[in-house]
């Protein structure tokens, strides 16, 4: 460890994130990250905190997992500016394509930071685009930064670890992962019928040599910091113990908030703090501080913005009272009734992924 840069912490930022933001009423808007880079500014986090550009990447890049055939259709609809991406959820528009890799190369940039060594935490909250896979977009992703980083992770590392906590199940993360044996893939969503994207049961575990390498953890709609924190501590934080991660993803959607539109999860802002904090202690613990966080999904606007900010601060290690503003009022608890069914699931995982 180096205690010189225990928390030397970088930020990865471009103004062309913004163009990576759906027209007309889809839920899927960059005003998320205008309203985070307000509040960092706001609250003085880049005293802190420094802030570089990404690199521009070759669109080669994006075979490490998707096909070429992919990359060509989605630069076709791009230029046509029109037509939908998968089934329904993500439609093209004008320019998509270059909104989409710039994303990833922010990604890229945060590992080469760290690499470094003039950082030890790196932070981009324009990737965590983790429902696209080798060969469709789904879910308001085009391309997979999530996996991409991973695999360029492996160059270096041996041991790679995910935890991804946004509200919908990585998919297309854990399909393009699914059978690798250098990383760690942890999901905590919610998971009811009918429910996007319709994955993430206990029972898949990877393959092949990635068999027991993928983690998890169904939760049910009315889940608050309470239950949400009993998995992770039970299930989330033991697996990631055990298998020193030489370097942790951690993806924070911002839609596991008790507010978002779009799920029924009711994490506050403290349960969240909760979760990053012990994370961003393992790493300096197990992973000699190596942290890289992106974003993910968030359709309140607001409180998406106050959960980056937040989790952006704990990673930082920044303790500025005014940030106490950012917060909810209070925590979040669950029913007895999902008390008990989080229980049972926290049981079979324990079970499934042999958990003492």
């Amino acid at each position: 460890m180096r205690p010189l840069l225990a928390h030397k912490t970088v930020f990865v930022w471009s103004d062309l994130y913004y163009n990576y933001s759906f027209p007309g009423d889809h839920p899927f808007k960059s005003i998320r990250e205008s309203l985070t880079k307000k509040y960092l500014e706001q609250k003085g986090l880049f005293h802190e905190i420094e802030q570089v550009a990404p690199d521009p990447v070759s669109e080669d890049m994006l075979l490490e997992v998707h096909s070429r055939e992919y990359v060509n259709q989605i630069k076709r609809m791009s230029e046509r500016g029109q037509g939908m991406l998968d089934e329904g959820d993500t439609p093209a528009f004008r320019g998509i394509f270059e909104a989409s890799l710039v994303r990833v190369a922010g990604n890229l940039k945060a590992l080469k930071e760290i690499e470094s060594g003039n950082f030890v935490h790196a932070v981009n909250i324009g990737g965590g685009l983790h429902h696209a896979k080798r060969d469709s977009a789904g879910g308001f992703c085009v391309f997979n930064d999530i996996a991409i980083l991973v695999k360029e992770a492996e160059k270096r590392y041996q041991r790679v670890a995910i935890l991804d906590i946004d509200g919908h199940h990585f998919d297309g993360t854990q399909s393009l992962l699914y059978q690798d044996d250098k990383s760690l893939k942890i999901s905590m969503h919610m998971f009811h019928p009918n429910f996007f994207p319709g994955s993430g049961s206990i029972n898949e575990i990877g393959e092949g040599k990635g068999k027991g390498l993928t983690v998890n953890i169904p939760l049910p709609p009315g889940t608050a910091d309470d239950a949400y924190l009993m998995a992770f501590n039970e299930v989330a934080y033991p697996v990631l113990e055990r298998f020193k991660p030489e370097i942790i993803i951690l993806e924070v959607g911002g839609d596991s908030h008790f507010g978002d539109p779009l799920v029924e999860l009711k994490l506050s802002t403290m349960g969240y703090a909760e979760v990053i904090k012990k994370v961003h202690e393992l790493a300096h613990r197990l992973s000699e501080g190596r942290l890289i966080m992106t974003g993910g999904g968030g359709y309140n606007y607001d409180a998406t913005a106050r959960v980056w900010t937040l989790a952006i601060a704990e990673i930082a290690g920044i303790k500025e009272t005014e940030l106490d503003l950012l917060h909810d009022c209070c925590s979040t608890a669950s029913t007895p009734f999902v008390i008990e069914k989080v229980k049972k699931i926290v049981e079979k995982l324990k079970e499934v992924h042999h958990i003492s």
